[in-house]
């Protein structure tokens, strides 16, 4: 009971936080807002709403080159906006979606840690692993930003609470995951392990025809909201794939693909796309014991390799790994990955600001810092898997204390 009380006051805590700020500091969603280290073309608030405006004027927003988010984003909000009148990013009524929607992924968390895949090992209580979620920082920046990959990380977060639970219901929100964020649909292998414990055909073959009826479904919505066309494809899930919207983020794409000529582009776009998808199969197969963890690992590759990363994709991703406390004592480099971000993300606003608005740097220096966050997260992702893998190696036993007597 003294748990539960922690894990509400955590939740409430952080809802009071996020409150705080928002009132006490108003302008600080539309200056997050405009941070490409947080939100990119496909998570934008503003070009949201920009979307939505255009919408209802009875022009679609997928023409223009102005909206690149999912159809089902602007029928979320324009609910939201005749309910309540407004969709400011200070408003009430975008406050509580955001906080709710924080607290949904912390409890999700909790209640992946309390499933059956984590029987019978170290576990950390239910409000730290809530406290580690809701009060990171790159989380709480991502919310004030009002970045929409808080929806995609609170569907992906239910797909995996449900996949032993629920399969249907796993199905539909990693579908609507894969909508929001189509890099969800490198999670499908590694879920269908959860999705079908015994490996049988009919089984998996159930599973992915629901999961490609209900992914169809939800792009049908862009279809109608585009009057009749699917013009809406090349403006949302084309962006991603093939890299339209060319403008600097945290990740590796952007710069390399202003350097090169534009004849080589579509062959590059595709090394690059398939460079993240090849990872996908190896890790699956070879965690085929730890489907949660390749679940975590594929997120971690995509963390790194997609053409749209920001910094709440690592909130996420932390988050997901603290589930895992018994192979901490396994990794090597905790402190050199946890300086090499700390890094990154303390000099990366600097870079910019310099490069952007100060004109006394260039692109090379924002640049060089997102290759050393890059450099964090590859530390972190390959010292984790060959943690849980020694933990295999060595029959699932941690490792003991040796005591040395001299």
């Amino acid at each position: 009971m003294d748990e539960q009380k922690r894990l509400l006051n955590v939740c409430i805590a952080a809802v009071l936080l996020r409150a705080a700020i928002s009132i006490g500091f108003p302008a600080i969603h539309g200056i997050l807002d405009q941070r490409v280290e947080l939100t990119t073309a496909s998570t934008s608030f503003k070009q949201l709403r920009e979307g939505l405006h255009l919408y209802r004027m009875g022009v679609s927003p997928f023409d223009g080159g102005v909206y690149h988010q999912a159809p089902l984003l602007i029928l979320i909000f324009q609910a939201l906006d005749g309910f309540y009148g407004s969709i400011a990013p200070n408003s009430l009524a975008i406050n509580v979606v955001y906080c709710v929607l924080d607290v949904l992924c912390a409890w999700f968390l909790v209640q992946i840690s309390t499933s059956e895949s984590f029987s019978g090992r170290k576990k950390l209580d239910s409000w730290n692993i809530a406290a580690i979620y809701l009060f990171n920082p790159l989380v709480i920046a991502t919310n004030l930003a009002r970045s929409t990959a808080v929806f995609s990380n609170v569907l992906i977060l239910a797909a995996i609470r449900f996949a032993t639970y629920s399969q249907f219901l796993s199905v539909l929100f990693l579908a609507a995951a894969s909508h929001l964020n189509i890099y969800a649909v490198y999670l499908v292998p590694p879920f269908m392990i959860l999705w079908s414990p015994t490996k049988a055909f009919s089984n998996c073959a159930v599973t992915v025809l629901l999961y490609a009826a209900a992914f169809g479904g939800l792009s049908l919505l862009g279809y109608f909201m585009s009057g009749g066309s699917f013009q809406y494809i090349k403006s949302t899930y084309g962006t991603l794939l093939f890299f339209s919207d060319l403008v600097p983020n945290m990740g590796l794409w952007w710069y390399f693909f202003m350097e090169i000529f534009d004849s080589f582009r579509p062959l590059f776009t595709y090394i690059f796309q398939l460079y993240s998808l090849i990872y996908v199969l190896p890790i699956t197969i070879r965690l085929q014991k730890e489907p949660l963890f390749a679940i975590v690992s594929i997120l971690g590759v995509t963390l790194i390799s997609k053409a749209y990363p920001e910094l709440g994709d690592l909130g996420i991703y932390i988050s997901l790994l603290s589930l895992y406390q018994h192979i901490f004592t396994n990794v090597r480099y905790a402190l050199l990955s946890a300086l090499v971000i700390i890094h990154a993300l303390v000099l990366a606003p600097n870079f910019y600001h310099l490069w952007i608005y100060l004109g006394s740097g260039n692109a090379n220096f924002f640049y060089a810092i997102s290759l050393v966050y890059a450099i964090g997260v590859t530390l972190i992702l390959t010292d984790t898997l060959r943690a849980i893998l020694r933990i295999e190696f060595d029959g699932g036993e941690e490792p003991q204390k040796v005591v040395v007597q001299i």
